[in-house]
C-alpha cells in the first residue's frame, strides 16, 4: 500500500511540476515504487496461497488425531522422526489390539484413485507418491521396532470413497481410520510393551528433531503423544 501511494503521489507530482528535471525524478520515484509495488504483491499472493494450504493440511491432521482418539489406542506420537530423508511420520499408532501403524496424512476432499504411484482426490492428483511414503515410514518404523507387521495407511480425512489396498498400504478416510487400524496385526505381548516401545520412540525422535532445529525454522513440530500413552500425565509439546 505503501509502495502504491509512492507510486501514485509520484505520478501526481510529475503532472504539477512544470520544470524537466523534478518531472522526470518524480516519473523515476514513480516507476521504481511502482515496480516494487508489483514485486511485493506477487511475494505476498505466494505467502497468502502457502499460508492457505498449511492451514489445510493442519485442519486434515487435527481431524486424523481426533479420530485416533476415538478408536483408544495404546499410545500415539505424531510428527515422529523415524529416519530417512522423507520427513517425520505424520501418526504412530499402537492400537488397541496391540498392533503398530504408520500413517501420512493427505489433504481434499472427494473420491480417491491410485494408479502407478500417483494418487489422485477428486480432479487433483497429490505431489509425489503418498503410498511409497506411508510404505516407508512403516518399513522404517518396523526396524525400530524389531518387527515386520507394522500397518502402512494413507489416510485422506475427505475422502468419500470406501478403504482400499494399493502397493500393500491401506487407503481410507477419517470415518473408517478406526476400522482400519482395528485390522492391524498384533506385534507387541502386552500394553506396557507397547507404551514403552512409543517411550523409546519418543525419546529418539526428540533428539533427532532437536538437532533439525538448530538448521530448520523456529516453531518447527514436535512429536506429542496421546494420552493414551501416559495416563495423567500432561503431553509434552
Amino acid at each position: 500500500m505503501a509502495l502504491g501511494a509512492a507510486a501514485a503521489g509520484g505520478l501526481v507530482l510529475a503532472a504539477l511540476v512544470g520544470s524537466p528535471v523534478p518531472r522526470a525524478l518524480a516519473v523515476v520515484l514513480a516507476a521504481a515504487a511502482l515496480v516494487g509495488c508489483v514485486f511485493a504483491w506477487r511475494r505476498s499472493a505466494r505467502t497468502l496461497r502457502s499460508a492457505g494450504r498449511a492451514a489445510v493440511g493442519a485442519r486434515s491432521e487435527r481431524e486424523v488425531r481426533a479420530a485416533i482418539r476415538r478408536t483408544a489406542s495404546i499410545a500415539a506420537g505424531y510428527g515422529i522422526v523415524l529416519g530417512g530423508r522423507n520427513g517425520d511420520c505424520d501418526a504412530v499408532v499402537f492400537t488397541r489390539g496391540q498392533g503398530a501403524a504408520a500413517i501420512e496424512v493427505k489433504t481434499g476432499h472427494g473420491e480417491v484413485t491410485v494408479d502407478g504411484a500417483a494418487m489422485r482426490v477428486g480432479r487433483r492428483v497429490l505431489h509425489g507418491s503418498p503410498t511409497r511414503q506411508a510404505a516407508n515410514q512403516a518399513r522404517w518404523l518396523a526396524r525400530r521396532l524389531g518387527r515386520s507387521d507394522v500397518l502402512a495407511v494413507v489416510c485422506v480425512p475427505g475422502m468419500t470413497n470406501r478403504p482400499f489396498t494399493s502397493s500393500g498400504v491401506l487407503v481410507c478416510g477419517a470415518p473408517d481410520l478406526g476400522r482400519v487400524l482395528a485390522a492391524a496385526p498384533r506385534v507387541f505381548g502386552s500394553a506396557d510393551e507397547a507404551r514403552r516401545a512409543m517411550e523409546r520412540l519418543w525419546r529418539d525422535s526428540a533428539a533427532a528433531e532437536s538437532g533439525r532445529q538448530v538448521r530448520g525454522p523456529a516453531g518447527a513440530r514436535r512429536p506429542t503423544r496421546s494420552p493414551a500413552a501416559r495416563p495423567g500425565r500432561r503431553r509434552r509439546r
